[in-house]
């Protein structure tokens, strides 16, 4: 068991005024954007195109957030936090003010790229300008605050969306998002002087000419706790891509109760994880949380009724909100503070690239084995994970 910090150290704060500050903003935004998941592809649907380009609205946004990653980890790194947060933002709520109009198909993915771009941005800056501001003694603990108002929108927005779009229909919905994303950018403007900007000296080792072209997408350091959080994510995947077909099979018609219980366990994990690592050690919280994952994946392989599927649904929210913030606080710790923004990139693109990679591999699987086979299978791999995850700490490749 590792020993307790210091009592200074436990002791410092997390919750300051930029702090809070950031959390409004985010929520302001997070709100907004899972509006936006649950409206855009009913929007084009509503619009007569077919299913295919539908998804293109996900699609588009997605592949533009993921591709603009390593630059956005490099600008925070090298312009600062402040300047490519408040750019981001502003990007993200022009092209959301955009939706009110009539745009044609073609215009609307152009758009929703655009978007996906300002959220890369702004969501880079913002976690690394967290991680600046949290104290590095309870680096878990503020991440997982931080991650609170996420768990909120997931619960409150879809619903929001639905209640706005059928009484007023979608320009009111679109208005109201804007009207969201305004205001998560006025709540940034104040926030200039909690930014202590680039370090003063040489320019971060990603910026230095030579460096190997790697070496300016992935930090150095950060990269082995981004490789742990991509298994467990690749493994996780198989929850909201098979989840409705699984349940389907198995006389569970609607799955929504798993993700409500989801949420509310995450919450609770997100808010006592960085206490139980401070008081436990790391490799106490993220190996026990990518196990109790598993245990979900397996509860859900199982579900004969729609209880064991709400245990399942617990125990994954407890799994990620407890093992998550861990792991970010990991891959920003191995990080130079001149580092960070290239850090939280990584580990970022390494829980977008594990979609893409979780899905098809998981799709391929299916076809072969059938669906239910798949969480029992992604329940291999996270216990695999938290093995390798402990051997690798035990051998100082990982913390």
């Amino acid at each position: 068991m590792a020993a307790a910090p210091p009592a200074d150290q436990a002791k410092e704060p997390i919750f300051t005024v930029p702090f809070v500050s950031l959390m409004m903003a985010n929520g302001f935004l997070r709100v907004g954007t899972y509006m936006l998941v649950t409206l855009m592809p009913l929007y084009a649907l509503d619009r007569g195109v077919s299913t295919t380009t539908a998804s293109l609205t996900v699609t588009f946004y997605m592949l533009a957030a993921v591709l603009v990653r390593p630059v956005s980890g490099r600008l925070v790194d090298t312009r600062g936090r402040y300047v490519v947060m408040v750019c981001g933002s502003v990007l993200y709520c022009a092209t959301t003010g955009l939706y009110a109009l009539s745009l044609p198909v073609w215009l609307l993915l152009l758009v929703r790229a655009l978007q996906g771009v300002g959220f890369s941005l702004n969501g880079t800056a913002v976690m690394t300008l967290a991680t600046d501001l949290i104290p590095e003694s309870r680096m878990s603990e503020g991440i997982g605050y931080l991650g609170v108002e996420q768990t909120v929108a997931q619960l409150f927005a879809p619903w929001l969306a639905f209640a706005v779009k059928d009484t007023y229909g979608y320009r009111t919905a679109f208005l109201v998002v804007f009207a969201l994303s305004a205001a998560n950018v006025l709540a940034r403007l104040p926030l200039k002087f909690a930014d202590k900007g680039p370090l003063p000296g040489p320019p971060p080792a990603s910026a230095a000419a030579g460096t190997p072209w790697w070496g300016r997408i992935v930090e150095k350091n950060a990269w082995r706790p981004a490789l742990v959080m991509f298994f467990v994510m690749t493994g996780a995947t198989s929850v909201n891509t098979f989840m409705a077909a699984h349940t389907a099979d198995h006389g569970i018609s609607n799955p929504g109760p798993f993700f409500t219980a989801s949420a509310l366990t995450l919450a609770l994990a997100r808010l006592t994880a960085g206490r139980t690592q401070r008081r436990f050690g790391t490799a106490w919280t993220i190996a026990p949380g990518i196990v109790l994952v598993a245990v979900a994946l397996l509860l859900v392989f199982w579900s004969p009724n729609l209880p064991v599927l709400m245990a399942g649904g617990a125990c994954y929210g407890l799994g990620m909100g407890t093992a998550q913030p861990g792991i970010n606080a990991l891959a920003v710790l191995a990080a130079d503070r001149a580092q960070r923004g290239l850090a939280n990139s990584t580990f970022f693109m390494a829980m977008d690239l594990s979609q893409a990679v979780g899905a098809v591999a998981l799709g391929a699987l299916a076809g072969l084995t059938g669906i239910g086979m798949v969480f029992l299978a992604s329940s291999g791999v996270l216990v695999a994970t938290a093995v390798a995850y402990l051997t690798l700490r035990s051998r100082g490749f990982v913390e």
